[in-house]
């Protein structure tokens, strides 16, 4: 995992041509004037999906992983906590595209807020939307990077 500041994200270039597809458009697009939903920005290698959610409360079986996509992470409105798991990763319920449901045990906790992004790589377990100290809600951005 990546977690840094959005205006550090062009240092992460070059690692693979789809995710530098991805940082260019981050770096020329307004997010906040991204459409709700789903932009296409290099047909399914690269989109974009802009959602409004509610923090929740962090759990073991909270985690995800995907297996076709990185995911770049990015609040546009509001702070999350995006939790990541390094160990006892175990799949909980069954596989949907990109999508798997994982428990975790806790490593760190990334907090993000405006101004802030997270590289999920493939197979990284990590939870988004938990909140720092109650729930709140967030308008976030995410990337999707084929890998």
């Amino acid at each position: 995992m990546i977690y840094d500041v959005l205006e550090n994200i062009g240092n992460y270039k070059g690692m693979n041509q789809n995710l530098d597809t991805a940082i260019d458009f981050i770096l020329k697009t307004d997010l906040n004037s991204l459409p709700m939903g789903k932009t296409e920005v290099d047909g399914d290698r690269v989109f974009v999906n802009v959602m409004n959610a509610t923090t929740r409360e962090m759990t073991e079986e909270g985690y995800e992983i995907h297996k076709d996509y990185m995911d770049i992470q990015i609040d546009l409105e509001g702070t999350e906590v995006i939790a990541t798991g390094l160990e006892g990763v175990e799949a909980l319920g069954e596989y949907k595209p990109d999508f798997q449901p994982v428990k975790a045990v806790k490593g760190a906790d990334c907090i993000m807020g405006p101004g802030r992004f997270i590289i999920c790589m493939v197979g990284e377990a990590h939870a988004p939307g938990c909140f720092l100290t109650q729930p709140e809600a967030i308008k976030k951005c995410v990337v999707k990077v084929k890998k």
